[in-house]
């Protein structure tokens, strides 16, 4: 830590300005300029990691490309004592995150947006993306009266080029909750996940909240992924639902459905405010009635419907797409004129939290292996034969279940087809009434379970669930945090069983032996983001089967999908 007084790099230390994961930030002066600078500092601890060496380093590289007046400017940058540093311009004021929505104007949050969408765009245009734009790198200056919008910390930018080499180390550097989905799956990155930060940036600005909050970071990460944004007309009074479909567009969970570039964003968000009953723009929302009316709860999704863009914005894959929701606005407006140069001016020794990220590292272990590379383009038909070993497991260890065939001679009551199937894998399900219509308990891992008739079948997991055929009853279990969800369904006859997985498309098949038994795995590929799929076929010593499972990950990959089956008591 430097000392008030002290000389680095040349530079006179007059206080520390903050604080972050990365290293600090000083305020110091200039040995020859009548000019104070902000002075930031690798910590000295991360020195010896070389990635985030070079990536410290290449900051002052990739800002002195980016000359902007809605960027900080950066002046230098050297190592001193074995210490990175860069000499970068002190704004002297607030960063948005001290903005209190319930005092912002709407209208000067949508400014500050688009002051930064211009900044942004310009970087995009030069290859650069910024990964971590939030309230906290939005800094905010009074310049002869006037606002002006600064965008700081470029720290963790990098050339689009070196994008998709995020998450080769096993970690990712962003704030969470304004981190788009695609970061949080590590998925090649481009302009439009700086997009979705930005209307995570605007949402706070305008309601005072983030999209998707939770105590948890695995309840953030599932509402970045999962969840429709909750709509801004209803969490402030006086925003036109204009607006909701605004964010909708830019927060959409695939790249391909937000706008196609900031700019826009800023200025439909704009027209949204000023206009909301102009000319047509469509948008989709999950929180749309079919009719256009009153909100629908999340996850009820109305029909399909057409948009110009092509994309439902909120749509997980899989998923049914959502209702329509209909704004107008008028032609875009011509952009807004540039604001003023900067003047010098000799600041004012007030703080200031210049460029500090605050950086949330999660690391694979860190959220249990769950945030790691997909594999959606593989769509294999070819099958293998592996034999397990026995995997040692905290349940009971029982003798596995007669397996001969068990369609002959059922019930047409659903209570004792329930039972059926209670029997047949006593460690998953709960046991039933044969008398009852209708069975609820609680199953492996403490999953919530309910039965269901063909005529009145399960929710969508939100995975995009197969179509398992003419299936006679369902045990319907719900996992909780971290624990996939999981099916057993039952056929009257192999027959029906056979049909439902040959109408599987997309998967890998796998001949799997464990604890002496056999199975067969279709791992279907295409699945939503860290939501992988797996049904497996029990085979009876006849070779028929009555007896489908079906799995659903919750923030998984397909290989943690299928060590958690391997697990389970299913024999």
């Amino acid at each position: 830590m430097l000392r008030v007084g002290e000389v680095f790099a040349g530079y006179e230390i007059e206080r520390e300005l903050g604080r972050g994961g990365m290293g600090s930030v000083y305020l110091a002066r200039h040995p020859r300029l009548p000019r104070l600078i902000a002075l930031k500092l690798l910590s000295q601890d991360l020195f010896g990691d070389i990635e985030i060496r070079r990536r410290f380093e290449r900051e002052g590289d990739l800002i002195a490309r980016l000359d902007h007046p809605n960027i900080v400017p950066v002046y230098d940058r050297g190592i001193d004592d074995a210490q990175p540093w860069i000499a970068m311009r002190y704004i002297d004021g607030p960063d948005a995150s001290q903005l209190e929505a319930a005092n912002l104007p709407p209208r000067q949050a949508i400014r500050i947006i688009a002051e930064t969408a211009r900044a942004l765009d310009f970087a995009h245009r030069r290859g650069v993306l910024h990964r971590d734009v939030k309230p906290a790198n939005i800094l905010l200056e009074q310049v002869d009266g006037e606002e002006r919008v600064f965008l700081a910390d470029f720290g963790i930018a990098r050339l689009r080029d070196d994008a998709t080499k995020l998450t080769q180390t096993g970690s990712f550097t962003a704030t969470l909750t304004y981190a788009s989905p695609e970061q949080l799956s590590g998925q090649p990155l481009d302009p439009r996940s700086d997009q979705y930060s930005l209307a995570c940036t605007l949402f706070r600005l305008l309601t005072g909240d983030v999209p998707f909050a939770a105590e948890h970071p695995v309840g953030i990460i599932h509402g970045h992924l999962n969840q429709p944004p909750p709509p801004v007309s209803a969490l402030r009074a006086g925003l036109p639902q204009a607006l909701d479909a605004v964010l909708a567009r830019a927060l959409a969970k695939y790249p391909e459905g937000r706008f196609d570039s900031c700019g826009e964003f800023a200025a439909a968000a704009q027209q949204a405010l000023e206009n909301p009953a102009g000319a047509t723009v469509v948008a989709h929302s999950p929180f749309v009635s079919q009719s256009g009316g009153s909100p629908a709860a999340p996850g009820q999704f109305g029909p399909a419907s057409t948009t110009p863009y092509g994309v439902d914005p909120n749509r997980v894959p899989g998923q049914q797409p959502a209702a329509t929701m209909r704004y107008t606005a008028p032609a875009p407006a011509p952009a807004p004129a540039p604001s003023p140069p900067p003047r010098e001016k000799r600041s004012k020794l007030r703080g200031c939290l210049l460029g500090v990220t605050a950086v949330v590292v999660l690391t694979l272990m860190a959220v249990g292996g769950l945030i790691a590379w997909l594999d959606e383009n593989g769509t294999s038909h070819t099958s293998a034969t592996t034999s397990e070993a026995p995997v040692p497991t905290t349940e009971v260890d029982v003798t596995p279940t007669e397996t001969t065939d068990p369609a002959a001679g059922l019930t047409e009551h659903s209570g004792a087809d329930a039972q059926v199937l209670s029997q047949r894998f006593p460690q998953m399900l709960p046991q039933a009434d044969p008398a009852a219509d209708a069975n609820t308990g609680t199953g492996y891992q403490g999953a919530a379970c309910s039965t269901y008739q063909h005529s009145s079948p399960p929710p969508d997991t939100g995975s995009g669930d197969p179509d398992l055929g003419n299936w006679a009853v369902a045990w319907n279990c719900v996992g909780g945090v971290g624990h996939p969800a999981y099916r057993f369904v039952m056929y009257r006859s192999a027959a029906d069983a056979e049909d439902a997985l040959n109408a599987l498309s997309g998967y890998t098949k796998t001949d799997i032996k464990v604890h002496g038994n056999l199975y067969t795995n279709y791992q279907i590929s295409g699945s939503a983001l860290l939501r992988p799929r797996l049904v497996t076929e029990f085979h009876s010593q006849d070779g028929k089967h009555a007896f489908l499972m079906y799995s659903t990950g919750f923030l998984a990959t397909d290989d943690q999908l299928l060590d958690w089956w391997r697990s389970a008591p299913i024999n």
